[in-house]
């Protein structure tokens, strides 16, 4: 019998910092990582902009810092002067916003921009909204939160809450928060969609009671976001990104691995044989390609997705989730950086060889004809922090806390969302990826 352990996977880790971890939903590190903070004095955020009609100015690069070990590792980020740091109640139940309280006591409060997000239930009433938020200020240690975001509604009606801006209205008078937003990736389910991201969005900013907004862009996923930003111009709203590296610093780690099963004579499963050869012949090409012509280099690819997102005005600050020293050096240091003509070769071509490994954050547009109701833009999402950000312990246990229908419905399926993909994406063979990246049922 196969064992549903999370030892499977090294989800809790092999020491104590590893138990602790693994409570978090973060990303073990090694312990010399963690015991100093390495002198950051020579890279440093470049440029400033206004967060809307918040008036404050935000670093182009901010952080989001779910997935943060320890208290060091954020402060090295805010040493470097990036002053936007994005939470949420229910990271690392509630311990990631203890990590950032004891981290920004060794800085001016009033030079960080602090947000927070809440969950709010259908069933929630103005006091109960009022009392979490209480809870989260205790838990960051202070006084008042400068944005207080109403998590993923699924809805444009959803942003009508009137509890939830009842206790906002409220709250504000108080002096404990200064402003509100909303922050949308998409459903979670595919029963329970009922407006896209975009609609979402800028439901929310046709509103009026919102003066900061958080959503996916980047250069592989532009249709709503474009229409978005437009929508923050025009109205002063505040704009954060999400998820603006499609790709990421290890995505391509996907193309190693699936050319490995054939190179090294590993067998591939007769269920997955089918899928594998459509990709490798894809991906023949772009692994030949990257090696002649250097832009598997992460650095480049890294470039042309911050400056593509940068480059738009409206964008107020592009949120990075900071899993090591290395990163700070790698994101802070493109601060102020300009789309040049190299960045648009890497990001065309990344698009045209890579583009149907990458299932569009917030897309959904698959699952409406998938006969099992798989929530596919999920799972892909999971698979993207597993992959891309590092965050595999994050990563297996929120797939895992999925209920219903998960990849195991894809291994034999025909492929409806394949057919109904306006991307040309092999959701397939990434939803097999995810099942072994994923599943802690598997042997």
């Amino acid at each position: 019998m196969k064992s549903n352990t999370l030892n499977r996977r090294n989800f809790i880790g092999k020491s104590s910092l590893g138990l602790m971890a693994a409570g978090m939903g973060i990303t073990n590190y090694p312990l010399s990582a963690l015991e100093s903070r390495p002198d950051q004095s020579q890279i440093k955020i470049t440029n400033y902009r206004l967060l809307g009609r918040t008036g404050f100015k935000v670093s182009d690069i901010g952080c989001g810092p779910a997935i943060m070990t320890n208290e060091n590792l954020l402060k090295a980020v805010i040493d470097t002067g990036v002053n936007i740091i994005d939470t949420a109640e229910f990271y690392g139940n509630g311990n990631n916003e203890i990590l950032v309280g004891k981290a920004i006591k060794d800085f001016d409060r009033k030079s960080l921009f602090i947000n927070t997000k809440l969950m709010i239930n259908k069933t929630d009433g103005t006091q109960i909204i009022k009392d979490r938020v209480m809870k989260c200020l205790e838990r960051l240690d202070t006084s008042y939160l400068d944005g207080l975001m109403l998590w993923n509604p699924m809805s444009v009606e959803d942003v009508k809450n009137r509890e939830f801006h009842n206790a906002f209205r409220q709250l504000k008078e108080e002096g404990k928060v200064r402003f509100c937003g909303i922050s949308c990736h998409g459903s979670e389910y595919p029963t329970s969609a009922q407006d896209n991201m975009e609609k979402i969005i800028c439901g929310a900013i046709a509103d009026g009671r919102f003066d900061h907004v958080l959503f996916v862009y980047n250069y592989a996923q532009q249709e709503m976001g474009n229409k978005i930003l437009k929508e923050c111009a025009a109205t002063n709203a505040g704009a954060l990104l999400m998820k603006t590296d499609p790709f990421g610093k290890r995505y391509l780690d996907v193309i190693d691995k699936v050319n490995a099963l054939r190179k090294e004579g590993k067998p591939v499963d007769e269920k997955l044989s089918k899928r594998y050869e459509t990709i490798l012949e894809k991906q023949k090409s772009g692994k030949d390609y990257l090696s002649e012509d250097q832009f598997g280099d992460t650095r480049a690819r890294m470039e042309a997705a911050i400056n593509f997102v940068l480059d738009n005005p409206a964008v107020s600050s592009a949120l990075i989730s900071f899993s090591n020293f290395q990163e700070i050096q790698d994101y802070v240091s493109l601060s102020g950086g300009k789309l040049t003509l190299e960045n648009h070769t890497v990001i065309n071509d990344m698009k045209d060889r890579f583009g149907h490994l990458y299932c569009r954050h917030a897309c959904g547009i698959c699952e409406k004809s998938c006969p099992y109701n798989v929530p596919v833009n999920t799972i892909a999402r999971f698979n993207h922090y597993f992959i891309s950000q590092k965050r595999e312990k994050y990563a297996i246990q929120k797939y895992n806390e999925l209920n219903g229908p998960k990849t195991e419905m894809c291994l034999n399926c025909e492929g409806f969302c394949e057919s109904n993909c306006p991307y040309g994406v092999s959701v397939r063979t990434i939803m097999a990826i995810a099942h072994e990246n994923l599943d802690l049922n598997l042997g």
